[in-house]
């Protein structure tokens, strides 16, 4: 099935079971010219909390798309943020065991609109050789909830991020990019970030669900790594967290 349809089929079950219509126009049949963008919004629901498979699941009054995860790393550089099992672990503060192409369709299902992911080259043209684009869509919250000593907390996943100079304050600000489609070999689509596991990105990858504000090419020799895991702020590896996405409306 192309991620076309997979998307679909995840937000007609997310918006069924909040009592909603089934969306229509959302994909692009494989024979016909496919869109290079993923949906960008969907109706909203009036239900308060639905809970889906997989450790997903929405609460519509908050307008809060929910993720079940794990810590990854508490220390190191970091390039992701939060990303699929079996991908970036390595260099991401958290791991889920859900589809982006699942978040993706959440987050339209809570009211969310998405743009694109940023995207960062060499001119060789211009005097500033380095072109940069920043992502698109709506500005996104990324809170992280998890249980201390008893107690549940709820953080600013940017508190969980420090300069490794030890100069500059995270800004945590991020923007519902919502990936893209790409051509799957076979004659149709697939999600993007559902491939390469980009839910949360920081370093621009071009493919992230939810992206960094600010571009930050994904090359050493071009942007030196900076930013780092706050071990001292971080439960854990491997402590359950629940991820919290929310957009942020002005």
């Amino acid at each position: 099935m192309a991620l076309h349809y997979q998307i679909t089929a995840a937000l007609c079950s997310v918006l069924h079971l909040c009592g909603c219509a089934t969306p229509t126009a959302l994909v692009t049949p494989a024979s016909t010219a496919a869109p290079t963008s993923a949906p960008t919004s969907a109706p909203i629901a009036s239900a308060v909390e639905v809970h889906l498979a997989n450790g997903l699941s929405i609460n519509q009054s908050a307008g809060e798309v929910m993720v079940h995860g794990k810590v990854a790393i508490r220390q190191g550089f970091l390039e992701q943020l939060v990303c699929f099992k079996g991908t970036r672990e390595h260099e991401s503060l958290i791991v889920v065991n859900v589809a982006a192409s699942h978040i993706h369709a959440a987050l339209l299902a809570v009211g969310a609109h998405a743009g694109h992911p940023g995207i960062w080259s060499r001119d060789k043209s211009t005097a500033n050789d380095l072109k940069l684009e920043p992502p698109a869509g709506d500005l996104i919250s990324v809170r992280v909830e998890y249980v201390s000593d008893g107690v549940t907390r709820r953080n600013d996943l940017g508190e969980w991020i420090e300069d490794a100079r030890h100069q500059d304050q995270f800004k945590s600000i991020f923007v519902f990019a919502g990936s893209h489609f790409e051509p799957d070999g076979r004659g149709g689509q697939r999600y993007t970030a559902d491939v390469t596991g980009s839910i949360v990105g920081l370093v621009t990858f071009g493919d992230e669900l939810v992206a960094y504000a600010q571009v930050i090419p994904d090359q050493a020799d071009i942007a030196t790594p900076n930013w780092q895991a706050n071990t001292a702020r971080i439960p854990p590896e491997g402590s359950d967290v629940v991820l919290i996405l929310k957009a942020i409306t002005p």
